[in-house]
């Protein structure tokens, strides 16, 4: 149970405010890395979304009914998924709301994948 309670101590740190002002910024300093299709603030959501809705399972005591094309995700890093950021990886220090709510959701997402590993 000790994992259960890691995850849900670290609930309230998913539930931050958006991290708006980082993201906006981030575009705005590497808008030649990005193309207009690209928006880096609606892809974390996205990403953010699956960790938060994945512990919501976990937590109400539903974890087998976690979807498999979510739990597909959850094995995967943001920068899996959304190639076109890895040049972010070397860079989000420079961003400090983002970063830590960056390395909150990955720290969820790696006790998940443990929790559900012996569950």
């Amino acid at each position: 149970m000790k994992k259960y309670e890691e995850l849900k101590n670290l609930e309230a740190s998913l539930y931050n405010p958006f991290p708006y002002r980082d993201t906006d910024k981030i575009q705005e300093d590497f808008n030649k890395e990005l193309s207009e299709e690209d928006c880096l603030t609606g892809d974390l959501n996205t990403y953010w979304t699956n960790i938060a809705g994945s512990l919501s399972y976990v937590l109400r005591g539903n974890s087998k009914r976690i979807p498999q094309d979510q739990l597909e995700w959850l094995h995967l890093s943001f920068f899996d998924i959304f190639h076109q950021y890895r040049f972010l990886e070397e860079k989000m220090a420079d961003y400090p709301t983002f970063y830590e709510e960056y390395i909150n959701n990955e720290k969820a997402q790696k006790l998940l994948l443990d929790y559900l590993s012996f569950n």
